[in-house]
Formats: C-alpha cells, sequence, structure tokens
C-alpha cells in the first residue's frame, strides 16, 4: 500500500472509515484549514468553528458520513459538509459576533472555490454553467455558497426579499444541475 501522504481526496476518505490514522492525519493536513475557514467565515466564533471542524471529521472517522466518488470532488464533499455544519449551529445558537481579527491570517476558503466545489477539471464548466443562470440567480447563489451566508443573509445583503432569494437559489441550482448533467 502506498504511503498516506501520496493518496489523493479520494483515496484518503475511503481509508479513514476503515481506521487507518495515516490517512485521518494526512487528510487533517490538507483539508482542516480549509474547513475551519468556511466554519470561520459562517460562525464567527473560533470555538463554534473548531466544534464544526471535529464534528465532520468525527463523522468521517466513524463511517457516519462516507464520500461517493462519482457526486462530486472529495474537497467540494467536505466543505458542503463543513457549510451546512456551521450554517445548522448559527441556526440554533445565532451569529451576532464579529469576525476575528486572525480571520484574515486563514486561508481564504472562497479562493476559487469554484475549482474546490467542482473539483480542478470540471472548475470550467461550472463557470460556463455559472454563465446560463440571470444575474439575480448567480448572485445569490455566489454569496449564499461561497460567502456562507443563509437565505435570510442574502436577503438582506441584496436587498431583496427573502421568497424572492429562497426562489431566486432554488431555480439556479435547478439549472446548474440540469447543465452540469449535461
Amino acid at each position: 500500500m502506498r504511503d498516506a501522504e501520496t493518496l489523493d481526496l479520494a483515496e484518503l476518505l475511503t481509508l479513514v472509515p476503515t481506521g487507518d490514522e495515516s490517512a485521518f492525519a494526512t487528510l487533517y493536513r490538507q483539508t482542516g484549514p480549509h474547513l475551519y475557514g468556511v466554519a470561520l467565515r459562517i460562525t464567527r466564533d473560533r470555538s463554534s468553528a473548531e466544534d464544526v471542524v471535529q464534528d465532520v471529521l468525527t463523522k468521517l472517522w466513524s463511517g457516519a458520513a462516507r464520500f461517493e466518488a462519482g457526486r462530486g470532488s472529495p474537497l467540494g464533499w467536505l466543505l458542503t459538509m463543513a457549510r451546512n455544519r456551521a450554517l445548522d449551529l448559527i441556526a440554533r445558537r445565532g451569529r451576532d459576533a464579529p469576525l476575528p481579527e486572525e480571520f484574515d491570517e486563514l486561508p481564504d476558503p472562497a479562493e476559487d472555490a469554484l475549482s474546490a466545489l467542482a473539483g480542478r477539471e470540471d472548475a470550467d464548466r461550472l463557470r460556463t454553467c455559472l454563465e446560463v443562470l440571470t444575474d439575480d440567480q448567480r448572485r445569490a447563489i455566489l454569496v449564499a455558497f461561497f460567502e456562507g451566508a443563509t437565505h435570510e443573509e442574502v436577503a438582506e445583503q441584496l436587498e431583496t426579499p427573502l421568497g424572492t432569494v429562497k426562489s431566486w437559489v432554488r431555480r439556479g441550482l435547478l439549472k446548474l444541475k440540469g447543465c452540469l448533467g449535461s
């Protein structure tokens, strides 16, 4: 078997639930800062962001969450798990705190977020598919998914009624799914 350091993320994700500590350590080194960055951006609280990362990694280790290679990129899947967990936390706790000072020193999880979500080889295709959306749909999706904003925060930022924002996101995601599926 190859050294865990030489494995790609998809391979690491299949080894982690088997109890492979080396694969887990490598996965954590490669993805931990990105997961933490997403969680911190959404929760705006260091402790909550750490809880999010721990929860995501615990689910991986225990096998409660399993990556399916045909359904997307490994990093995109992990970032989505972290985003969803962070949004769950703020839905319960609220989010009023300002961003911590060290936030600017973290790697930017939105840096080439399209590539992370789509997988490097599919990033151009996703960018092309984003162009089929209306400007409103594209802005709402980018703010929601790449800035970690809730629908309510998107509505506030775009100065648009909540129902309209939800409709833009839903219809935009359906268009993206159709475009990416072809």
